[in-house]
């Protein structure tokens, strides 16, 4: 019988999965600057705080919020390094590359994430972890065959949308085992989760206005804030606390594998709900099926 942890790793990844097809078409829709990232932050935001007290309520650790010491640094630092800076690559990635092929490079943030996880919290390498990751790696490979085999893409290795896709995922593995660091110390799901997307928000309007790009971005969306950005932020926060809630139950390194399923949601749900923005390819769809594989893999772990 699948585990409450896996299941919830997997509505996570369901989560997600629609963020970045909202995200996608909320692109198309108003040409965001900053490829989506302040509304979708604020937005997640704005929602996270109306469940906190719900979530803390039903906490029964003592003094889990508000965090202190190391608990509340290694939230802060999932926060920073995952959520503001892995989405600032990741949303641009999906910007250039569409949100199938963004959600596939998004795959190798568990390799980062194995690794951490294995080296400093000691969780456990089986071979259903490194089956799955075998096939995340597989599905890059497609992808990179697939833009060989395309002249029109572009093939710049510091420019393009697939090297800007893997530093994301880079950045969100890190993320992840900061996030079941963070949990280690009893902290409660919801309290870790706003804390993560809290202090994200706060690092994206900081950057922004240290750029000199805030007032425009303001000026921007004030007159066009397509709809589909805003879901793409409620199904982000879904996302986010289905994913730390899934870190407290079981290993982190198996909770991000698991949520490299999230191509195949991703390609599931854009061709049904835009067919015109993502089109399948031999190499898309084969990638997804890989990932999905993968992930059938870890699901039947012990």
């Amino acid at each position: 019988m699948t585990s409450p942890g896996l299941l919830t790793a997997i509505a996570s990844a369901v989560a997600y999965a629609m963020s970045y097809v909202c995200l996608r078409k909320g692109q198309a829709d108003s040409s965001p600057p900053d490829s989506g990232l302040l509304p979708v932050l604020v937005t997640s935001l704005l929602f996270l705080m109306t469940f906190v007290p719900i979530g803390l309520a039903s906490h029964r650790a003592p003094l889990s919020f508000p965090m202190r010491g190391r608990t509340l640094g290694f939230a802060c630092l999932s926060g920073v390094i995952g959520t503001f800076l892995g989405r600032r690559l990741l949303y641009l990635a999906v910007h250039r590359l569409g949100a199938v092929r963004g959600a596939v490079l998004k795959g190798l943030s568990p390799v980062a994430t194995v690794i951490l996880a294995y080296a400093f919290l000691g969780d456990p390498v089986s071979w259903h972890v490194t089956a799955s990751l075998a096939g995340v790696l597989g599905a890059i490979v497609l992808l990179a065959l697939e833009n060989r085999a395309r002249p029109t893409r572009d093939r710049a290795l510091f420019s393009s949308g697939a090297f800007v896709g893997i530093s994301a995922a880079c950045l969100q593995g890190v993320g992840h085992v900061f996030r079941r660091i963070a949990l280690s110390s009893g902290a409660s799901p919801m309290g870790s989760a706003f804390i993560d997307v809290a202090v994200a928000t706060l690092a994206c309007i900081a950057s922004f206005a240290l750029e000199g790009k805030l007032g425009p971005l303001l000026r921007h969306y004030r007159t066009h804030l397509s709809p589909w950005l805003l879901a793409a932020g409620a199904s982000s926060a879904a996302g986010v606390l289905l994913f730390f809630v899934s870190a407290s139950l079981i290993p982190v390194s198996t909770v991000a594998t698991l949520a490299a399923s999230e191509p195949v949601f991703v390609a599931l749900l854009s061709w049904l709900l835009v067919p015109h923005l993502e089109r399948p390819s031999l190499y898309s769809a084969s990638a997804a099926c890989l990932v999905g594989f993968a992930t059938v893999i870890l699901s039947h772990a012990p």
